[in-house]
């Protein structure tokens, strides 16, 4: 077995939002990153595409797709169908809604990203969430297998940097006095404050160079420790989605209602800000809402070869029975994710929006071509070197 010693350590650096469209004529470690990629992500957000990106595979096979399913059963807000009969005004209060999640989140026991963002409290009892535990350790995305529960298995010495535990400035803080202590060689950062920058900031083009050359400059802080530490340095930077520039918006939830429809009596929906999903058990309110949808100018019903090509079929359709997507560019607001109208909003149609491509950047030696962001994984797995029975493994996140 080689010697660890002489073997590179490997930087890898997701940052949420990078996309390709806003690298595209912009300078970022360009003499350090030489390898630049176009990468196609999956329709939707990060609780889907993160763990695509983690595992190697598309969301009807690993599970994750929308940060919502309809699972009533397992719901853990299912103690709230007494707050049905509370006023409106009281039950969607910010306190009350406060109450629930903390409430709900000490209940479920999840370890993941937990959130219920403007799901009205009527029925919210419906829905689970898709992130029960921390993706970002090994068994996070069970029963599929991600970078860290394959780098445990083959005993790869690791540390994790995330949002659980330290914001991007304090991760550009604490990852290089962890560079140069560590027994591991393989550090993987996820930098998430760069979406919500953007979600707030992408019609401003300065603001934007002057954001990136922020992380340009954190990162090349980890890469030259990375390199003073162990001297060869596998630095792969990536993204799981990008952001598009928004237009206008629509009232969908307002057009939706004046169908007349009952909730959840005839149907459930969930309006997230790019695509509404919806849930039936009549055939006749299926096919009310069919015509209806197929009618709205601001976007379109996927078609059932669609959600196939797509890898969001799931055979007990806990995602939506119905899947609306929105044209590029046009938000729905107010929707279950919030009232505000943002700047830029990810999760469009990928093959209808060239703002939505992720980017995979790298400083070489160019591996296994970096098509769809479920080749990532091949690319960073050929990086790693399993050690010896008695090298420490360090999988914590910090």
């Amino acid at each position: 077995m080689a010697d660890p010693e002489q073997l590179a350590a490997s930087l890898f650096i997701l940052v949420d939002a990078l996309g390709w469209e806003i690298l595209r004529g912009r300078s970022f470690l360009n003499d350090v990153l030489t390898e630049r990629r176009r990468v196609d992500t999956i329709l939707g957000y990060s609780s889907g595409a993160i763990p695509s990106l983690l595992t190697g595979q598309l969301p009807a096979a690993h599970g994750h797709w929308n940060l919502f399913l309809r699972s009533p059963n397992t719901s853990p807000f299912r103690w709230t169908s007494p707050l049905v009969r509370l006023p409106v005004t009281l039950r969607e209060h910010r306190v009350t809604r406060r109450i629930v999640k903390e409430i709900s989140k000490r209940l479920s026991g999840y370890s993941g990203y937990f959130a219920i963002y403007n799901l009205p409290l009527d029925r919210i009892r419906f829905f689970d969430i898709c992130e029960t535990a921390d993706i970002y350790q090994p068994g996070g995305l069970s029963p599929a297998r991600s970078i860290f529960d394959r780098m445990l298995e083959a005993g790869v010495s690791y540390e994790c940097f995330n949002y659980h535990h330290n914001t991007d400035e304090a991760i550009f803080r604490v990852v290089p006095e962890r560079l140069r202590v560590s027994s591991s060689r393989v550090f993987f950062v996820y930098l998430s404050g760069f979406d919500a920058f953007l979600h707030f900031n992408a019609h401003d083009n300065q603001a934007i160079d002057v954001k990136l050359a922020w992380y340009e400059s954190g990162i090349r802080r980890l890469y030259d420790a990375a390199c003073a530490r162990f001297g060869e340095v596998n630095l792969r930077v990536f993204s799981d989605h990008g952001m598009t520039p928004i237009r206008e918006a629509r009232d969908m939830i307002g057009d939706v209602n004046r169908l007349g429809l009952r909730v959840p009596e005839d149907f459930l929906p969930a309006y997230d800000s790019t695509m509404a999903r919806f849930w039936f058990d009549a055939e006749a309110v299926g096919l009310q809402l069919r015509g209806f949808l197929g009618q709205l100018p601001y976007g379109r019903l996927l078609s059932d070869m669609e959600i196939e090509e797509l890898g969001i079929r799931f055979a007990d359709n806990r995602y939506g029975q119905l899947v609306f997507v929105m044209k590029p560019g046009i938000l729905i607001c107010p929707s279950d994710m919030g009232r505000i109208r943002f700047q830029g909003m990810h999760g469009f149609h990928p093959a209808e929006d060239p703002h939505a491509a992720a980017a995979f950047l790298s400083n070489g030696p160019d591996g296994a071509p970096v098509r769809h962001i479920t080749d990532v994984l091949p690319r960073l797995l050929a990086d790693v070197h399993p050690l010896d029975a008695n090298a420490p493994r360090a999988v914590a996140g910090r």
